[in-house]
């Protein structure tokens, strides 16, 4: 974390009400943010888990002894947010929450959260699921001995009060010590594979208001350690809701960056592609026989002969008169095979019939 100068003191000591020469100056600097402990097993490093589920977080967060509204009223979605805007922030694509809403409703009631993560997983196509396990604020305490410029922190069992004058000191040597209350957040996390089931990572990290000042805080004490001006006002700095985002987003981040390194490394996971719907085979209908054009024809002769085939030798079946209508079934040289119109088949010859154009 990269600090500005600290040029507060001397800005404080111009001023006449605080005495510079009569008190002492407190100096609390960020500090370094505590290494994040991380689990990741062997598989996190053989696929890329690009494609996150992230599940709501609805348990309670633990907050006790927190005076700040601000803080006390965020709830799991106010977490769960930001936890999101980081894993976009880093590569992940996060399942929108209306997605993970419709496939928590569809799940019903009496679900445990490893069912849970596995169905929706699969019913989303993600390839990881996030669970947030907990989150916890607590209020902590820190004793500073003051001497001139010189801060040395004292170690809470070292500290006692006085029960007349509420005023802490220090067991050994009698000075007074300043108390600087602040808070802690902590944040628990898995990654779960929603093929197998198998927990991929597991994360741990914590982070104070403290770690995530932009500045040193600076403080001009008076011989009893009670407070005479501050460079900024500090208890209203980590009691705001921005502080607070400020320090849970420094959590994440410093939780959520060893993890991209690792997730991101593998080989890419071959995604299923929804089969499409065979379409019904319709039967072809076969194509409609054009019926052939009737050739009729009307007789010619006074009496025509009707044949039993086609010359003069063959049997006659019998005679037809003039104006007799017939339908002309083929021809074969001279003769004709024609129907009658009570169905008689037999030839005869052209000369005895006029065909119809």
């Amino acid at each position: 974390m990269t600090l500005r100068p600290v040029l507060l003191p001397l800005v404080l000591c111009s001023l006449a009400a605080l005495g510079c020469s009569k008190g002492d100056t407190l100096t609390v600097k960020p500090g370094e943010v505590g290494a994040p402990e991380f689990v990741p097993s062997p598989q996190l490093e053989k696929f890329a888990y690009k494609k996150i589920l992230l599940l709501p977080f609805d348990a309670e967060i633990a907050v006790e002894g927190i005076d700040s509204d601000a803080i006390t009223k965020q709830s799991g979605p106010y977490y769960v947010s930001k936890i999101e805007k980081a894993l976009l922030g880093l590569g992940f694509e996060v399942i929108s929450p209306e997605i993970v809403a419709r496939a928590s409703k569809s799940l019903g009631k009496g679900v445990s959260t490893a069912e849970k993560a596995m169905m929706m997983g699969k019913e989303t196509q993600a390839h990881a699921v996030f669970i947030v396990q907990s989150i916890i604020i607590e209020p902590l305490v820190d004793y500073y001995a003051v001497d001139e410029l010189d801060t040395r922190a004292v170690p809470p069992a070292k500290v006692d009060q006085n029960l007349k004058n509420g005023q802490f000191f220090e067991k050994e040597t009698k000075d007074c010590v300043y108390r600087l209350g602040y808070y802690e957040v902590r944040l628990e996390a898995k990654l779960i594979d929603v093929r197998s089931g198998n927990v991929l990572w597991v994360g741990s990290g914590r982070q104070t208001a403290i770690q995530s000042l932009p500045e040193s805080y600076v403080a001009q004490l008076d011989k009893e350690c009670k407070l005479e001006g501050e460079n900024f006002v500090f208890t209203d700095r980590i009691a705001g809701e921005g502080h607070l985002a400020a320090t849970f987003n420094d959590l994440v981040g410093q939780l959520l960056k060893p993890l991209k390194i690792e997730a991101h490394k593998g080989k890419a996971i071959a995604t299923k592609k929804a089969k499409p719907k065979p379409k019904k085979e319709v039967a072809a209908k076969p194509p409609k026989k054009e019926e052939a054009k009737k050739v009729t024809a009307v007789v010619s002769t006074k009496r025509a002969s009707v044949r039993a085939g086609p010359g003069k030798k063959n049997e006659r079946l019998r005679f037809v008169s003039r104006k007799t209508k017939v339908v002309v079934l083929e021809t074969m040289g001279e003769w004709n095979k024609v129907e009658l119109q009570d169905g008689t088949k037999g030839w005869m010859h052209e000369s005895t019939i006029i065909v119809n154009d």
